[in-house]
């Protein structure tokens, strides 16, 4: 027997005389058996053919029909000899798949494609009144089955206005026509905002690069164009075309260049040690393979590394069109860098920047205001205080420590002076942990200072130096007898003397504040004390049965820098003690004959208002929108927007072995897939402009079907192809194939018109039906792949957060402009960016626009958003979740919290809340429940008045 029959994999049937019906179809029946048992190993990817027989080939499979090993191959029991092979992880043929290849091949084994390589055929329509209903129905019919009844028309509405403009109805109109709600819908300018949530996921869209670094961008206006171009209903034709190549179009408009961002939308590394070379490959190989995903629904990213296991798609291919993307005139740089720019004026930001102008002059009266009613408060006050003020009142009172600790082995000795000397050996880098009580004669914390003092000959390190490098400070909080500590806050730090230093040296004592080793304080004085304070974010009340922890980091890079001799204090005296080295007011009060000077008294005013806290929520916000206004302002200048843009000379291509970045092979040249449509440029070397028409072309088999399918998913809830990303012989097979190739070329035929395609979609009777499932229907089609009822699912996260904003009145409708922050839970950042970026929620009209707006930072990408996309690479399914963390997180979530209170504001009775919030009135059961819960909760509150 030959090698070639002792290693091929033969997932074949028998052939069979018998008279079968219908054709058996090649490309949507033979071909995923043969591609899911046979290709990993006789497939297109040479790298691990066996036996050299290839099984996508039909003249290999035509020899293994006629061989008499057929049969011997399909029925042994002989390990050695069955196929699929036991250790091959891959199933048998089932009964009916041997069956089907029998009748597959007694009809003469017609060979074929792919059924999605195969050029879109408008198939027939079964009788009905609309051509969707009528392939759905007949499909249906066959299985002994029926569309289901029509929803509720206050149901239709809302799912129409969710599917639609992704919000629910303001006002839920039951008189209108059905074809006048949706063409209503369609002409809202929310339905472009709709749109452009499905394909800034496909896009990768994010406000940040990624990566550690994860710079800030202004890639906006793009998001915004995609908003216009969607409420335009520009043609699906256009709109890839000006995406890929609005540069290189004739006499091209700023905003046909601002569409090429979409291939700029991508992560970029600016990580030190990274090579530019290195993340310019991996942008390019991203763009090839969202291209793959968004346009043709395929894997191209298998075929980095290797030919394709499954599709008709080469290692060469992939690269053929990698050269396409490979004379972007960019360098592989992040940040600042990151070329080619436009530079582009956003007609949106003007908007923005006069509802900041206007909130600023709202907050500034509001702060004066403030400020003037705490004045009159600490009239009251100061008379008070002075008297119960002693002659001799210190504000800073000394620690003794309770317990120290070293991390590397240092030995401490406590002086009686409170400052504690350190001895024994002197490691290259140290950490103190000192734990102490809060000094009895304060009332609670609002910072600490920490002393460094000379050692001997005036040195203030046990280094060769003398110098000390501090890098980093803590302050603990935790109950005695735990080892659960809570880390305090700390905004601010001022100190005696610092080295100035820039970027990642030592000399800052703000530096000190954040995690990074390579900042930090150190000073150019010696021989005397030098003082360090920082200040609390929050003042701290200590409770009896808890314990503080100061931890002093000595990580300098260079180490040998570790603080000889260093003593603490602390304070409960807000603002002025904690940010500055001077006398604190109240101790020079406290020396004051008579009555104070103008300046100590406004001395004392101004640290009286940290603690007035109906001042300081006003101040807060003049300060948040003061800041607001200054970025809208920013907005409105020229903004740098990553783009495409050829370099003069283009580079050369070559295939890159393994997909290594520098591990070049032959060359090659741009050219298209020619198992999915062979295409012959006029041009020698084909542009980017050339590559967008041969997706587009009418020939071109994937296209439309996979954007079509795209538009199914969002409207329907699941494609007729379940696997979106995946077209190929991998993916699931579409349920209604011949509504799949109807519906890909009428969008073709209609003009590439998106709009046309959804009002198609709506309007159906199978869109319309209820989502009622009954036991029946459930046990026969558990996945709805028959389309027997409406899809039953979540709404996505981002929805129902702009349904809250709906329903309560506080949504802020106006389209476009810079992205804003909605409400995340405090301190959302501060761990992942060590200090060096903060969230700061947005307020006034800005905090209550629409989810898409929203700030992206993708390392941190927004916490409300459970089952969203990730925006780090290109993405087209669905993510759903059902994890109760999502309504918990919902309960606590400030948005809803405001959304809630807003609304029962509006409303004089639970029954009012159900049509904005339900689309309908409540029934009785529900009225009760509702009542019943309503009275258990006023009581308990009228009973709890703080809690209230």
């Amino acid at each position: 027997m030959s090698l070639i029959w002792r290693t091929a994999l033969i997932s074949l049937a028998f052939l069979s005389e018998a008279a079968w019906g219908e054709a058996v179809q090649f490309s949507r029946e033979i071909l995923p058996i043969l591609s899911d048992r046979c290709f990993h190993c006789h497939g297109p990817d040479e790298g691990d053919r066996k036996a050299g027989l290839r099984l996508d080939q039909e003249g290999s499979v035509r020899e293994l029909i006629a061989s008499g090993e057929l049969k011997h191959r399909l029925t042994t029991s002989d390990p050695e000899e069955q196929m699929p092979p036991p250790d091959s992880h891959r199933d048998p043929l089932s009964e009916e798949e041997l069956s089907l290849v029998e009748r597959w091949i007694s009809e003469g084994a017609p060979w074929g494609k792919h059924w999605a390589f195969e050029k879109s055929v408008r198939p027939p329509v079964p009788e009905g009144d609309h051509p969707i209903d009528a392939f759905v129905i007949e499909r249906l019919r066959k299985e002994g089955q029926s569309l289901s009844p029509m929803a509720e028309s206050y149901t239709l509405r809302r799912r129409l206005s969710f599917d639609l403009i992704g919000l629910p109805p303001a006002k839920m109109d039951l008189d209108s026509s059905w074809d006048d709600v949706v063409e209503g819908l369609l002409e809202s300018p929310h339905h472009g905002e709709r749109l452009a949530m499905w394909w800034l996921d496909a896009a990768r869209y994010a406000d940040t690069d990624g990566y550690q670094a994860d710079a800030e961008r202004s890639n906006w206006p793009w998001r915004d164009w995609v908003v216009d171009a969607f409420n335009a209903n520009m043609p699906f034709d256009q709109f890839t075309v000006e995406q890929f190549a609005g540069d290189l179009l004739p006499d091209a408009s700023p905003e046909q260049i601002l569409a090429t961002c979409f291939h700029r939308n991508h992560m970029t590394n600016g990580e030190g040690g990274r090579l530019p070379e290195e993340s310019r490959i991996d942008y390019v190989i991203d763009r090839v393979n969202t291209m793959g995903t968004v346009w043709l629904g395929l894997t191209l990213g298998c075929t980095q590394c290797h030919s394709h296991k499954f599709d008709p798609i080469s290692h060469q291919d992939y690269y053929s069109l990698f050269a396409f993307f490979d004379s972007i005139d960019e360098d592989g740089k992040a940040g600042g860098g990151a070329k080619p720019y436009l530079k582009y004026q956003s007609p949106k930001a003007k908007l923005a920047l006069d509802e900041m102008e206007a909130l600023v002059a709202s907050c500034k009266a509001a702060d004066a205001e403030a400020k003037a009613a705490a004045e009159q408060r600490f009239e009251d006050w100061l008379p008070k205080k002075r008297a119960g003020l002693s002659k001799d009142y210190e504000a800073w009172a000394l620690v003794n420590p309770a317990a120290l600790v070293s991390a590397e082995g240092s030995e401490f000795v406590p002086d009686a002076d409170g400052s504690v000397g350190v001895v024994g050996p002197n490691p290259v880098q140290d950490d103190y942990r000192i734990t102490v009580g809060l000094p009895e004669r304060l009332t609670r914390l609002t910072g600490w200072k920490l002393d460094v003092l000379p050692i001997d000959g005036g040195n203030l390190s046990r280094g060769v130096s003398g110098e000390f490098v501090l890098t980093n400070v803590k302050l603990l909080l935790r109950k005695r007898g735990q080892s659960q500590v809570r880390d305090l806050e700390m905004v601010s730090a001022v100190a005696s003397s610092e080295k100035g230093a820039k970027g990642r040296n030592y000399g800052n004592v703000k530096d000190v504040l954040n995690d990074d080793p390579r900042n930090g304080w150190t000073t150019v004085e010696r021989e005397a004390r030098q003082t360090a304070v920082f200040a609390l974010a929050e003042p701290l009340d200590v409770k009896p049965d808890e314990e503080l922890i100061v931890v002093l980091y000595h990580r300098s890079t260079e180490g040998d820098a570790n603080i000889g001799r260093f003593r603490l204090w602390m304070t409960d005296q807000a603002g002025e003690p904690v940010r500055s080295l001077d006398e604190a007011p109240m101790e020079a009060l406290s020396s004051v004959e008579g009555d104070p000077s103008e300046r100590l008294r406004d001395r004392l005013f101004q640290q009286y208002l940290v603690d007035d806290h109906s001042y300081q929520r006003a101040k807060a916000r003049h300060a948040q929108a003061r800041k607001q206004r200054d970025q809208a302002k920013k907005a409105t200048g020229d903004l740098n927007v990553m783009v495409l843009s050829e370099r003069k000379e283009p580079r050369q291509t070559h295939i890159l072995e393994r997909g290594v970045w520098d591990a070049k092979g032959v060359v090659v040249n741009r050219a298209f897939l020619p198992a999915v449509l062979p295409w012959q440029s006029e041009d020698e070397s084909p542009s980017r402009l050339d590559l967008a028409q041969w997706l587009i072309s009418s020939e071109n088999p994937l296209t439309a079907r996979v954007v079509v399918n795209h538009l199914w998913q969002m409207i329907f809830g699941a494609g007729l192809v379940r696997t979106p990303e995946d077209f190929g012989l991998q993916g699931s097979q579409p349920t209604h194939p011949e509504l799949l190739d109807w519906l890909a070329v009428e969008f073709v035929e209609s003009g590439w018109n998106v709009r046309h395609m959804l009002r198609l979609m709506v309007t159906s009777k199978t869109y319309q039906q209820s989502s009622v499932v009954f036991e029946a229907a459930l046990e026969e089609d558990p996945k709805n792949l028959l389309l027997g009822r409406a899809n039953r699912y979540r709404l996505p996260a981002w929805m129902i957060r702009d349904a809250a904003l709906q329903v309560s009145g506080l949504l802020h409708p106006v389209l476009g402009g810079p992205p804003v922050k909605p409400y995340q839970p405090e301190g959302v950042w501060a761990e992942m960016f060590m200090g060096r970026f903060s969230y700061k929620p947005s307020i006034g009209p800005a905090q209550y626009r629409r989810t898409l707006y929203a700030y992206w930072r993708r390392t941190a990408a927004p916490t409300f958003l459970f089952d969203s996309a990730q925006r780090r690479v290109c993405e087209v399914g669905i993510r759903r979740t059902n994890t109760p963390l999502h309504a918990l997180t919902l309960l606590n979530d400030i948005t809803m919290l405001e959304a809630s209170r807003v609304l029962a504001e509006s409303v004089t009775s639970i029954q009012e809340l159900a049509v904005p919030v339900l689309g309908r009135a409540l029934t009785d059961q529900e009225s009760v429940v509702l009542e019943r819960e309503y009275a258990r909760a006023h009581k308990v509150y009228e009973q709890d008045s703080e809690s209230a």
